[in-house]
């Protein structure tokens, strides 16, 4: 099945959760195989990218050359990544997380949809002038397919199942997911606030139980290196955080 989706007019498959998480679990069984067991949080993303894939990634000023919010751009023809400067840890350390989740992201792409954008032999099948890049990664709430699935597979690759479920179990002291009722008892009073600052600088009226649920995944996006927002996220796909329901009235 394919789905039309905005991308230069390229169609992409439709792939299960299952089909994204095992392409991560790929690249992640590649890189034990080279280096040793992954036995602990976090992953080496850096070293992913360049000791597993094919791919060179560093800095620029995309939002400049590109225009608009972007984070990140992939060309595949020349097996590069560049991460706009905003996101550059070196220079704002607090935001490693939204570094890490946004260059695994294009590594989602280079997994995932390279053979959309390069034959057999790695050559541009789409004409191009060689300095735009095949995709380009923009903070915005319409996120098409594409942009979904490298989401998903960031996830995955930052916070596979298979480490995140026994941190789970150690923070929890159990498998069982956490409901909204169980996090107003666990989470400290948060102070009430009109609004949030969002990662540009856009206020947002919060959601009370999305805030809680990102404090209370503070440690253990600590542990992943990843955002608060991005464990959250991992944690409600896994089915660890749950929608509190109303119980039912008895027949």
């Amino acid at each position: 099945m394919v789905v039309d989706l905005w991308a230069q007019g390229i169609k992409v498959p439709s792939l299960s959760s299952r089909q994204i998480a095992a392409e991560a679990d790929a690249v992640l069984a590649e890189y034990a195989k080279r280096f040793g067991p992954i036995t602990k949080p976090p992953i080496e993303i850096e070293d992913v990218t360049t000791s597993v894939l094919p791919l060179t990634f560093g800095f620029s000023d995309l939002q400049g050359q590109l225009g608009g919010r972007v984070h990140g751009a992939i060309w595949f023809s020349r097996q590069q990544v560049l991460i706009d400067n905003a996101l550059n840890p070196d220079r704002f350390p607090d935001l490693l997380g939204r570094y890490h989740f946004t260059l695994a992201h294009e590594l989602g792409h280079w997994q995932l949809h390279r053979f959309l954008f390069l034959d057999e032999d790695g050559h541009a099948v789409l004409f191009g002038d060689g300095e735009t890049p095949d995709v380009i990664c923009r903070k915005d709430h319409a996120r098409p397919m594409i942009e979904r699935q490298a989401d998903e597979f960031a996830g995955c690759l930052l916070m596979p199942e298979w480490l995140l479920r026994p941190a789970w179990r150690e923070l929890t002291g159990g498998d069982d997911p956490i409901c909204d009722r169980q996090l107003r008892e666990l989470v400290p009073p948060i102070e009430p606030m009109r609004f949030l600052i969002d990662a540009d600088g856009i206020e947002v009226e919060p959601d009370p139980i999305r805030l809680m649920r990102e404090v209370f995944c503070e440690s253990l996006a600590g542990q992943f290196a990843v955002s608060e927002e991005a464990m959250r996220i991992q944690l409600e796909c896994l089915g660890l955080f749950v929608t509190e329901r109303t119980p039912r009235p008895a027949p």
